[in-house]
């Protein structure tokens, strides 16, 4: 399959998702926050970081001190997050309450995304049905579209594929593949195309060229909770 450029349409996607002004206030905010306070020495800080994304990110945690908690509880959290390391993001997301366990997984990846965006990618259910989508229309061709199970390497159904990008470590190689398969490796950081893919689908009055490769109905995104 040829390869396809969406380096324009990132380009073009970003200028407006940057007119979004209360989106940019809430980045500027958490990223102030982390500047000043970059590692996990002081528990007050940690919280207002936890609190401050789940509330502008409406990620849905309700133990947010349990959260805390657990990201103080991780040994060596500053030095693996500077690493890059990501099996931080399953530690992060695996919460312990009452004797069950939640998996806040969105919530993971933002919050390892916010202390290192250029090495953690964020899952969002918009990029996760853009990857999804594109992968059944054989626009990701490394990995292959069965409509059942299969041992063939890369062969996945629709669901298995889903699933699998809950495993952090398929979802950053589904990402880094992504880039590369349509031109966007070279110009744009993750944070860039997390960006792109959300506004493209966010924005209203312009359709832009991933929205017709994934082929999503945007009136259905706009209210699916994108967390």
């Amino acid at each position: 399959m040829k390869n396809i450029s969406l380096k324009s349409d990132a380009a073009g996607a970003l200028v407006e998702y940057k007119k979004m002004q209360s989106y940019s206030i809430q980045e500027e905010l958490l990223q102030s926050l982390v500047k000043k306070y970059s590692d996990h020495t002081n528990k007050a800080a940690t919280d207002t970081k936890v609190k401050l994304l789940n509330c502008f990110y409406s990620t849905g945690i309700q133990a947010v001190n349990k959260m805390t908690e657990n990201i103080l509880g991780i040994k060596d959290i500053d030095l693996r997050l500077k690493k890059g390391d990501l099996t931080l993001v399953p530690e992060i997301a695996t919460l312990r309450l009452n004797g069950g366990v939640r998996f806040n997984y969105s919530f993971a990846t933002k919050y390892c995304a916010l202390h290192q965006p250029t090495k953690f990618p964020i899952y969002d259910s918009i990029v996760a049905m853009t990857f999804i989508s594109l992968f059944e229309k054989g626009l990701l061709p490394k990995y292959k579209y069965n409509n059942r199970k299969s041992s063939i390497h890369n062969a996945y159904t629709k669901s298995e594929f889903a699933n699998k990008l809950k495993d952090y470590k398929f979802f950053v190689e589904v990402y880094d593949y992504f880039m590369e398969q349509f031109d966007l490796k070279e110009d744009y950081t993750y944070r860039q195309i997390d960006s792109y893919i959300w506004g493209a689908f966010k924005v209203a009055g312009t359709d832009y060229k991933i929205e017709k490769l994934a082929q999503l109905d945007k009136s259905k995104i706009v209210e699916y909770n994108i967390n």
